[in-house]
């Protein structure tokens, strides 16, 4: 039920001669402080977070619109208190290059000596290279970055971008290497690309160029660093589980099943404990290759201790699903991007009800509590 509460309208004397002014204290708390708490309000739909070190500042990608010709649809690196409030820092593409091109900045990721890892897709990084990289840069001067790896490139296969990137120290990268697939829904059908995990692949960006693919990791979908800089955890395509692999010595355990027909993904690791996501919606491909996993449209969070064999659900808002969760370094909090469910009709040619459709709207960056 739904109640109808007055609305009071306070008239108060003004001068005409004092203008309005906006207050001058930036916020340093959400607009509200239940839990969850929605950081992020701005448009620009803001992606993949992660947390600085200490755990007091919440790091993502959004995207900056207006402001005139020079930073229109500008991506940025946002640096935000994990209470919520004011963005403290910007790192945008003005911050970095000479000019500014249309450029942007997606899945920042922390070393643990303070090196800012990040992909971005714009003007060319260096003369002569492709406009789309893994750039690497110390956190406090991002201007005075070092190219790591351009896109596209052909390894195995011929790779287009990265995801969910990691440091395994400060030395070595982890990410996924995404590639694209022509597929046909059915005979006759005109194909489309889907993007999708490939494998897990290792870069130095002391070794620009350099990548290695990680054994095992095919049609990966999300990796993360593990308690040692020998250690990973990943999802694959249409699979329940996650994995854990030594590099050194190849050896692959499962860290935990969720159990079919559940999928996970976005696996990620802090202080000793793992978050992903299961249920919701995956669009899954199965091609000549194998079963292909395009980017999924966000699910259920869930923390757990690797092989402990229980997964503890996060308590979320009804109605929301959530992406690429982050866990805080002492594994109680994450940051995760969210989004209310819209239901949408689907009608036949007529004009009929044949179904229904469940999709997320706009996403925003939420903090939650981990269980």
């Amino acid at each position: 039920m739904r109640i109808a509460f007055p609305i009071i309208l306070l008239l108060a004397a003004c001068s005409h001669e004092e203008p309005f002014t906006a207050p001058g204290d930036p916020l340093d708390e959400p607009l509200s402080p239940a839990i969850p708490v929605r950081l992020t309000y701005a448009d620009g739909g803001p992606t993949a977070p992660t947390w600085t070190h200490d755990g007091d500042s919440v790091v993502y990608s959004y995207l900056r619109r207006g402001g005139g010709f020079a930073v229109e649809q500008e991506g940025c690196i946002a640096i935000l208190p994990a209470t919520g409030g004011t963005i403290r820092r910007e790192i945008c593409s003005r911050s970095v290059f000479q000019t500014q091109a249309g450029d942007f900045f997606d899945f920042p990721a922390l070393s643990p000596g303070g090196r800012l890892a990040f992909f971005h897709d714009g003007q060319p990084a260096a003369e002569g290279t492709g406009a789309e990289a893994i750039l690497v840069a110390p956190f406090d001067a991002p201007s005075t970055y070092t190219l790591v790896r351009t896109f596209p490139f052909q390894a195995d296969v011929f790779y287009v971008a990265p995801a969910s990137l990691s440091w395994l120290d400060d030395s070595r990268l982890v990410f996924i290497g995404i590639a694209e697939e022509p597929y046909a829904p059915c005979e006759g059908c005109d194909p489309f690309l889907v993007r999708y995990g490939r494998a897990v692949l290792v870069a130095d960006p002391s070794a620009p160029g350099a990548v290695s693919v990680v054994p095992g990791t095919q049609f990966a979908t999300s990796v993360t660093a593990g308690e040692s800089p020998d250690v990973i955890y990943y999802t694959l395509a249409n699979d329940s589980r996650i994995y854990r692999q030594a590099l050194s010595t190849g050896e692959i355990t499962t860290a935990h099943d969720f159990g079919a027909p559940a999928i996970a993904r976005d696996v990620s690791y802090s202080g000793g404990r793992l978050v992903a996501i299961a249920g919701g919606s995956v669009l899954t491909y199965p091609d000549d290759i194998g079963v292909i996993q395009a980017p999924n449209l966000g699910g259920t969070p869930y923390v757990l201790v690797p092989g402990s064999g229980q997964a503890q659900v996060v308590p979320v808002p009804e109605a929301m699903w959530f992406r690429r969760p982050a866990l805080s370094p002492d594994g109680t909090r994450i940051a995760a991007e969210g989004a209310h469910l819209q239901i949408t009709e689907i009608r036949d040619e007529g004009g009929g009800i044949v179904g229904y459709d469940t999709v997320p709207g706009a996403s925003s960056i939420w903090r939650l509590s981990a269980p």
